[in-house]
């Protein structure tokens, strides 16, 4: 089943990426494995993922997999606290939900403590909703330029989550502002050309976040079909 969903979720990020004049290729897919269990994780694995993301690191902890190929790579996308900083860097290649100088200072000490390079993407709260982590698109640049100074955190890209809407493309305005918000920075001389990560867009408007850019797109009931409690 995982193997079908994907052949169909890859077919409509080409779709949709073919309707903005970019390459599919930009787009990598982020199986969303929360609360999917090691098992379908492996499946998705073989059917051709090579981005698992994890929303807690103590499920990522339980799921650690044994002879997983090196070109997987495992992303946190759930807040992080700065008490789990040090186990944090020992699971994931990438950090993409980053909004605090704290946090990327704790991340970027345990890095250097194990000796690796640590991948980041900032998050930012395009919609100012007050329960959604991410730091103001007004705040961004402060950051941006501290994180750089980090020796052992390599900077990637931006991350956002629109509100939720019913008609995916009600969040495109969202998606769009993260993007011009990632060329500014490029412009600005903050981020290089090649921090060219922007994940955005989940099972319900991955179309519309690939049509405005999108390089990441977290997936989770598209492609393990549907879980008990919230929607992916």
């Amino acid at each position: 089943m995982i193997a079908e969903n994907l052949s169909l979720i890859r077919a409509r990020v080409c779709s949709a990426a073919e309707r903005s004049g970019r390459n599919p290729d930009e787009v990598r897919i982020v199986a969303a494995a929360k609360a999917q269990g090691s098992d379908k994780i492996r499946e998705a694995i073989a059917a051709g993922i090579r981005v698992i993301g994890h929303n807690y690191v103590q499920e990522a902890q339980r799921e650690v997999l044994a002879n997983v190929p090196s070109k997987v790579e495992f992303h946190m996308i759930g807040h992080l606290q700065r008490n789990k900083a040090g186990k944090a860097v020992e699971l994931f290649h990438v950090i993409e939900t980053v909004d605090d100088y704290r946090l990327a200072e704790a991340l970027d000490h345990r890095a250097q403590a194990i000796g690796r390079k640590l991948g980041v993407l900032i998050q930012v709260n395009v919609s100012g909703e007050q329960q959604k982590s991410g730091i103001s698109p007004d705040n961004i640049e402060k950051l941006a330029t501290g994180i750089r100074d980090l020796s052992n955190l390599v900077l990637q890209g931006l991350m956002t989550m629109p509100p939720f809407f019913d008609d995916p493309v009600r969040a495109r305005p969202y998606f769009a502002k993260l993007r011009a918000l990632r060329e500014k920075l490029v412009s600005a001389g903050i981020f290089t050309p090649d921090m060219k990560e922007l994940s955005m867009g989940m099972t319900g408007d991955f179309e519309v976040a690939v049509e405005e850019g999108a390089t990441l797109v977290r997936i989770g009931t598209a492609l393990f079909g549907p879980r008990s409690g919230a929607p992916q």
